[in-house]
Parts: C-alpha cells; sequence; structure tokens
C-alpha cells in the first residue's frame, strides 16, 4: 500500500539534475568518532529520470550499475510504491575522480522515485538513504552542508556557497573507488569540532578567505591519507596567481585552485598550461536537487519532439554521430566505459 499523500499514477517520470562536485572544503573525523563532511559544489550536473510503472517486477536500470540498482529497491520500498521502475543514468559527471558521480546516481534515484510518487524527500531524509548505500556528498542539498556522509546521522546547513568562486582543477591520477579509499584509509583524517564551526561562520559572512583558508589545510592534512601526485604543482599555481587556496577531493583524483573570480582563474589556467597540465574551470554553484516531474502526456509530446529533432539531425548530418554530453572542459577525463566509484 502507498504511504499517505503519495500519487498513484503509473507511468510518471521525474527527470532529477544533482550538482557535481570539485572534491570537498572540509572531510575528515572528529574526536568523537563522526565522520564529516562538506562538499564543494560546481555548476556541472548529472541526470537520472526515473520512470514509474504499473508492472511491479520491473526494477531496469540504464546502465546498470550495481549501487544505483540498489538505490531503486531502497526507494521503492521506502515510498511504498507497488509497482516497477525504469531508470536512466546520464552519466555526464566523470566517474572515479571525486566529483560526486556516485552520489548523482543514487541520490537521483531516490529523489526520482519519491518525486515521481508525489512525495519530496526533507534533505536529512535524503542524506540517510543515499548513506545507506554508501558514502555520499553533500551536494543534493542546497547551500553548503556539513553532514555525516558515512552513516547519515546528522545534517546541518553551514550557509550559501561563495558567491563568485571559480576552481581550476587538475586531474592528479587513475580513477578511484571512494569505497576502497574509506576500507583502506578510513573516513577522512582526524579534525576538530571548531574547524566546523569556522567553515559555518565563514560561510554565513561570505568569507571567502577564511572558507578557501580551512578547506586548504584539509587538503594539506588529506596528504598523509591519499596523496595528490600533483598537489606541490597545485599549490605553486595557488602562489603564483594568488589565488586564494586549493582543494582535493579526499577520496578522489581531483585537485583544484580556488579564485575569487574568473580573471583569477584564467590566470591559473594559464599557469597550469606552461606545466604542461591539462585543466578544467567551473563555476561554483549550490542548487541542490532540482526536479521535473512530467506526466505520461507530456512525455509523449517530449518524447515525438526528440525523435523528430534526432530524425531533422540524421538527415543534415546523415554520417555524423551524435553524442549528448556536458558542455564542459572536465568531459576529457570521462572514461568510455561506465563503473561505478
Amino acid at each position: 500500500m502507498l504511504r499517505p499523500g503519495l500519487v498513484a499514477s503509473s507511468a510518471t517520470t521525474a527527470v532529477v539534475r544533482v550538482p557535481a562536485t570539485c572534491g570537498e572544503l572540509l572531510q575528515g573525523v572528529l574526536d568523537s568518532g563522526d565522520p564529516v563532511l562538506v562538499s564543494l559544489p560546481i555548476h556541472l550536473a548529472g541526470t537520472v529520470a526515473v520512470t514509474l510503472v504499473a508492472a511491479p517486477g520491473m526494477r531496469a536500470v540504464d546502465p546498470p550499475l550495481p549501487r544505483a540498482t540498489a538505490a531503486l529497491h531502497l526507494a521503492l520500498a521506502h515510498v511504498g510504491w507497488p509497482g516497477g521502475a525504469a531508470v536512466r543514468l546520464g552519466g555526464e559527471v566523470p566517474h572515479g575522480r571525486g566529483m560526486g558521480s556516485s552520489t548523482v546516481d543514487v541520490a537521483g534515484v531516490i529523489a526520482g522515485v519519491a518525486a515521481a510518487a508525489g512525495r519530496r524527500l526533507q534533505p536529512e531524509e535524503l542524506v540517510r538513504l543515499t548513506t545507506a548505500i554508501e558514502p555520499s556528498d553533500s551536494s543534493p542539498l542546497p547551500g553548503l552542508w556539513a553532514i555525516d556522509h558515512v552513516h547519515g546521522r546528522s545534517a546541518r546547513h553551514l550557509g550559501p556557497a561563495p558567491a563568485g568562486w571559480h576552481v581550476v582543477a587538475v586531474d592528479s591520477g587513475s580513477p578511484i573507488a571512494t569505497l576502497d579509499v574509506h576500507a583502506h584509509c578510513g573516513a577522512g583524517p582526524r579534525i576538530d569540532a571548531s574547524d566546523v564551526h569556522a567553515l559555518h561562520h565563514a560561510a554565513t559572512r561570505n568569507d571567502g578567505s577564511e572558507l578557501a583558508r580551512i578547506a586548504t589545510e584539509s587538503a594539506e592534512r588529506n596528504q598523509s591519507r591519499l596523496p595528490h601526485p600533483l598537489f606541490d604543482d597545485v599549490r605553486a599555481v595557488v602562489a603564483r596567481t594568488g589565488a586564494l587556496g586549493m582543494c582535493v577531493a579526499h577520496s578522489g583524483s581531483v585537485c583544484a585552485v580556488l579564485c575569487a573570480d574568473a580573471a583569477t582563474a584564467h590566470r591559473a589556467t594559464t599557469a597550469f598550461q606552461a606545466r604542461g597540465l591539462d585543466n578544467a574551470t567551473w563555476r561554483v554553484a549550490s542548487p541542490g536537487v532540482s526536479i521535473e516531474v512530467r506526466a505520461p502526456r507530456a512525455q509523449e509530446t517530449a518524447e515525438a519532439g526528440r525523435r523528430t529533432s534526432e530524425q531533422r539531425s540524421a538527415r543534415q548530418s546523415p554520417s555524423v554521430a551524435s553524442y549528448s554530453s556536458a558542455t564542459t572542459a572536465g568531459d576529457a577525463w570521462s572514461t568510455p566505459a561506465r563503473t561505478e566509484s
């Protein structure tokens, strides 16, 4: 039986967009043993489309990634949907880099199932559900949040994301599996509760210098846990360009320069190019999860329009393959075969 308040209309689709991240402003474990993570969301998102159907035996995920599939089963049980569901993962976010690709899939599936069933999850509820599948990022929540990224026992809103920031990132290694890092290195280096309080204070005051200081210190602490080969290069570019500081993916391969504006980001890009290092620039943005729910009739209209557009494109360029991807320099980091990280 559906839980109270759910709308039992089969073939309803929810299209979910979840921001990617450029690592974290802070990650570690408090003296109490509680894990803490504060993601740095960027203006790049991954998409997940969830369609609820009447057939109870249908549990289709494309591509069939295990954790996205586990998230589908969990979400259907959580909202009490009696039928089945079909999920399509967009795969726009590079995986294995510490940019939140798995969180996009897991949180996107869970939020999509709930929305298609007529329910919007509360932030703390979404964190609990996503961390039930795997360690998660805080990027599905709007603004900056400090969450227990392992157990989902806490979620605290710290304030807005820093206004005007850009990140210039380099990829310092091969794809890394988050669960492997946690298994061998723990949930993060030891941190003090004062770091979380300081980050909260800086966020509410939009104090970019203090936010960057906290992020830089967190990145430095993480070097003894998961060394980034290009760490010294990034630190040198920070010093050369007068950037605010640096951040890292604490369980991934991305390192980045934190820039207060686009002009500084341009200088950082030039400095990386002078070192022969490929890089990508993104604007910091933290809108949280966005969801569009489509009724069956609207879906049919949208699908007809998509087919017409594809047929027109095929007639105009019959020998050219069409690829759908995010239009950012970071696409060069994606790998042909999609796997979980």
